[in-house]
Formats: structure tokens, C-alpha cells, sequence
């Protein structure tokens, strides 16, 4: 049976902003490939373990350049935005649901989740929540921010991207994300 690998972010819900945005890296078989990519990317860049709100602009935006030309990374980008919203956990499992419809295997398959800040009492919830909604879940896990892997670190990024993008807070940023939907690196769904 194939494994699913989700790892996810939020953004939007600290802030109360208009827009809550989740970030889901989709990964089938390359898991462990993509994960040191993205750690080499991350000392290349020189971003580092850094999350999107403490790097700074320029070595964020060259990460981002990065994993945006790495043909690897095309597809498993993805991201769901709920305007105006305060059910986060919904739009969480919601946005989780609509990454894994977006290109489902054609054969069996099961997913392990990995949401960053997930306490153990919403482990169970998100789990009951994406079994009802049709997705086949071994298990779901909540990342500590010690814990945070370069994938992790990756759902962070793009969650953080598509918020400043969507915010248009730069040019440089909203053409990277213009280009990223087109050439469909990254994924709304």
C-alpha cells in the first residue's frame, strides 16, 4: 500500500488575519530525498533552520528560488486559503483533504500527517475529522517547534509566502508566486 506523507503548516490564525492559510507538502516515495534537498537548500540559501518570520528577506526569497526551480518539488507544494474564518481546526483538516483530492493515487493508499504545533488532544480530533471526510490516516502526529525537520520547516515557508503574497507586500514576491501558479510548482486547492 502506498504512504502519503503530509506535512503541515498554518499562518494566520496568531495574527487574526482576514485570510487563514494552511501549507501542505505532499510527498509519496521521495520523502527522503526531499528532505535533505531541502536542507542543503536551506545552508545554500543560508535561511538556514530559520521559519519564515525570523529569516531574512533576501536568504528567504533565495531559498525560495531554490526549491521553486527544483523540479523535485513540483506538485507537492500545496496550500488552501478560508477567508474569514475562526474554525481553524476545520480548515486545517479541510485544506488536508482538498491536498491529497487535488492528485490522489490511483491505488490504496494510507497518509501520516505531520501538523507543526499539534497539541496530543487535536491529534485525535484531526485524525476522526480526515477519516470522516474519506482520507485513509495511519497516524498524525503534532511537530513540536524543537522537533521542526527541513519539510516542516518547508510547510512554514510556503504558508508564509502565499500570505505575504496574497498581502502583495512586495513585488519580488508577488511575481515569484504569480510564476510559482503558473508553472503549478505550487498548488492551490
Amino acid at each position: 500500500m502506498q504512504k502519503l506523507y503530509c506535512y503541515v503548516d498554518e499562518t494566520g490564525q496568531e495574527s487574526k488575519s482576514k485570510n487563514f492559510i494552511v501549507s501542505i507538502i505532499l510527498i509519496e516515495k521521495e520523502r527522503d530525498q526531499l528532505l535533505k534537498v531541502c536542507e542543503q537548500l536551506e545552508q545554500i540559501s543560508g535561511k538556514r533552520k530559520d521559519k519564515w518570520g525570523s529569516a531574512k528577506h533576501q536568504r528567504r526569497m533565495r531559498f525560495l528560488r531554490y526549491v521553486l526551480a527544483d523540479d523535485r518539488f513540483k506538485g507537492t507544494l500545496r496550500y488552501s486559503i478560508t477567508p474569514n474564518t475562526r474554525e481553524y481546526d476545520r480548515s486545517t483538516i479541510e485544506g488536508i483533504v482538498s491536498a491529497i483530492g487535488w492528485k490522489k493515487p490511483k491505488e490504496k493508499f494510507t497518509t501520516v500527517i505531520y501538523v507543526d504545533g499539534l497539541s496530543k488532544t487535536k491529534r485525535r480530533e484531526c485524525a476522526v475529522g480526515l477519516r470522516r471526510m474519506g482520507v485513509p490516516v495511519a497516524k498524525v502526529r503534532g511537530i513540536a517547534k524543537d522537533e521542526s525537520n527541513a519539510l516542516t520547516r518547508l510547510a512554514d515557508t510556503i504558508a508564509g509566502f502565499v500570505s505575504d503574497a496574497i498581502k502583495e507586500c512586495s513585488t519580488e514576491i508577488f511575481t515569484l508566486y504569480k510564476r510559482a501558479l503558473r508553472e503549478q510548482v505550487l498548488i492551490e486547492v
